[in-house]
């Protein structure tokens, strides 16, 4: 299908759902999450027309290694060419279309199509067709780069993240990430070595609810007091028993978590354009000589003023709308990957601050474990909640979601607004804004 083809039936799908009028300020229809039509218009249109994590460069350290994902409904795969350069390819042989590297990572001088043998340099370029004879009098050209595995026609490498769309027709990468970016950046300058890197391989999880729900939780404060009350509470237990001792990882911000329903009150929520946020974090802060080693090593990169800059602005939660949450307090990043309108997969990374010290290392392989392993204690409670919320929203008979609370009291901040409080509803209410503008656009 052409490109205009796509654009008149993405449009046409949007007038016959008319999805302008599932968004109102302060509400939601519930077709938001349960409408296949809807998923279906938020691929073309959400997944299709935006800027996508794909991965970190340091996934694909040398030349010829590589990792796959998807960007959309688009599987890609993210290469290092001899020349150093990082590529996104669509994953796919142009002759029959079949997928080149089925693996999830690996290492290849050149791809090689199992089906008719074409060969691909890590840039995509055609190297070789079997037999190319058969070609001969025919209007194929193997210089043609469009025989050759496609690029994406966008590819943004900030920092060592990397970034891509399907579609060439979108603001730069500058443009759409704008503040949301912040929080990406923090976690980076954090590092005493100016950069971070990947540590093994990602926690993979289905949830059984739409992705939208997913998101909304993690501007969602209010929540933990009633969701995670009970691990929170055996988290504070096992804290007292190694009062004056060495401190399990990842067990002080658990225990947080099982306070009263305004302790997140005190959390500052800001919602950027475009759809992003952050959420301010509430990790208590570091001690100790290791932790003065660091702030030294902060200071000799950065200069004193600027170290407390960075250590002042400390993450929970960074959403760049619509594919990646970071954690940056926690080194830890979750990537959004919708697979239908009722099921969702989440790939969680957990990264090295290169520079810090190892018990840093370690406190961020520890959270993950608490909250993303498939026996933690903390994910298995939020994705209750969330099975239970697209449960309920299936029936027909109530159609609305309440964003109201403190809608009347958000605080404009330059072109972003900020929460009343860390109760504040403002990143729901912003990030459907953002989605309604995609969805409806033509």
């Amino acid at each position: 299908m052409s490109a205009s083809l796509a654009t008149s039936e993405r449009n046409d799908t949007a007038a016959e759902l008319d999805v302008g009028r599932l968004v109102e300020p302060e509400r939601i229809h519930r077709r938001v999450f349960t409408d296949p039509d809807v998923f279906e218009l938020e691929m073309d249109s959400i997944f299709g027309r935006s800027w996508i994590y794909v991965g970190h460069e340091s996934q694909i350290p040398q030349p010829g290694d590589y990792f796959t994902t998807q960007v959309g409904r688009q599987p890609v795969v993210m290469t290092r060419h001899t020349d150093g350069q990082i590529y996104v390819l669509e994953n796919r042989c142009p002759h029959k279309g079949a997928l080149v590297c089925p693996e999830r990572s690996g290492h290849a001088k050149r791809f090689m199509c199992m089906y008719h043998g074409w060969r691909f340099d890590g840039d995509g370029s055609l190297v070789s067709v079997p037999v190319h004879s058969g070609y001969d009098g025919t209007s194929f050209d193997p210089k043609d780069p469009g025989n050759g595995m496609k690029r994406l026609p966008r590819v943004k490498n900030h920092r060592g993240f990397v970034f891509a769309s399907l579609s060439a027709d979108i603001p730069d990468f500058d443009a759409w990430a704008g503040e949301g970016l912040r929080g990406l950046d923090n976690m980076i300058d954090r590092a005493p070595d100016g950069s971070v890197e990947v540590v093994g391989d990602c926690y993979r999880t289905v949830q059984n609810s739409n992705w939208k729900i997913f998101v909304d939780n993690m501007s969602d404060g209010m929540h933990t007091s009633f969701v995670h009350h009970q691990m929170a509470r055996a988290a504070q237990r096992t804290l007292e028993k190694f009062k004056g001792q060495g401190r399990p990882g990842g067990l002080d911000v658990a225990a947080m978590l099982a306070g009263e329903p305004d302790q997140m009150a005190k959390v500052d929520l800001v919602a950027h354009p475009n759809g992003h946020f952050d959420m301010a974090a509430f990790a208590p802060e570091l001690k100790g000589p290791e932790a003065d080693q660091y702030k030294a090593a902060l200071i000799a990169r950065h200069g004193k003023e600027g170290a407390e800059v960075v250590l002042q602005r400390n993450y929970h939660n960074v959403l760049m709308f619509p594919t990646i949450v970071m954690q940056a307090s926690l080194q830890q990043m979750r990537v959004i990957r919708p697979l239908s309108v009722d099921k969702t997969l989440l790939e969680i990374w957990a990264f090295r601050l290169k520079g810090a010290p190892e018990s840093f290392l370690r406190r961020a392989v520890t959270g993950a474990n608490l909250a993303n392993s498939p026996s933690n204690v903390v994910a298995a409670d939020d994705f209750e909640a969330y099975f239970r919320v697209h449960a309920g929203l299936k029936g027909p008979q109530s159609e609305w979601i309440s964003l109201h609370r403190e809608a009347n009291r958000d605080i404009p901040v330059g072109t972003s607004l900020k929460g009343h409080s860390g109760n504040s509803e403002v990143c729901m209410r912003n990030m459907y804004k953002a989605w309604h503008a995609y969805m409806t656009a033509q």
